[in-house]
């Protein structure tokens, strides 16, 4: 913003025409009583040709309804996949902790453990062990808060290909048709085909 040039404003209007060519999609929220909540997160390492910098993402669905959703580049240089990753973890970890307490205090039960599905094996092993490696040790406010509420029974962390990774939307460049597909098993969908639907409510 505070130096724009040919690139901003090319990026500027690649969204500016994907808006526009997409003014009817919308998210839909379903209506049944499942509270249930579950998280994906990613991260696509030192995605920033200028600064290295990587750009974190995750989604949060309560039921079938996406509610919470985030990309954003991080703080600081990461020094490995994992490390951006499990930066990206944190981050959903901590809406998640959120959501939870939200949910308690509208006197809603939520089910715990929250699944937290992330594709970088390696993010999942350093939150699961106890023991800090010389790697992972300018990281260690993270791997305490992921692992102070996993030990507390608040989150289930599991591996999901990368191909079933619904974060992918918000952190890489993708094709057309995965864009596509992604974007709609997120519940964005044609809002006007509901509203004109004689079962929409």
């Amino acid at each position: 913003m505070q130096a724009p040039r040919v690139p901003h404003y090319n990026a500027f209007l690649h969204v500016l025409r994907y808006n526009k060519g997409q003014p009817d999609l919308g998210v839909l929220l379903h209506k049944n009583a499942d509270y249930t909540l579950q998280g994906y997160c990613d991260s696509d390492w030192a995605a920033c040709p200028h600064t290295r910098r990587s750009v974190s993402g995750y989604v949060v669905f309560l039921g079938e309804s996406l509610i919470s959703w985030k990309s954003k580049k991080q703080g600081t240089v990461s020094l490995s996949s994992a490390e951006a990753e499990y930066r990206s973890l944190r981050r959903v970890v901590a809406e998640l902790s959120w959501l939870n307490r939200l949910l308690n205090e509208l006197a809603i039960s939520s089910v715990c453990p929250i699944p937290v599905r992330c594709d970088n094996q390696a993010a999942i092993y350093i939150a699961k062990n106890p023991i800090f490696h010389e790697r992972t040790k300018h990281i260690e406010l993270d791997c305490h808060f992921i692992r102070e509420k996993l030990m507390a029974g608040l989150i289930s962390l599991h591996h999901i290909p990368t191909k079933r990774q619904l974060a992918d939307v918000l952190t890489k460049p993708l094709t057309g048709v995965l864009h596509m597909d992604l974007i709609g098993k997120l519940g964005v969908d044609l809002y006007i085909s509901y509203v004109n639907s004689p079962s929409f409510e």
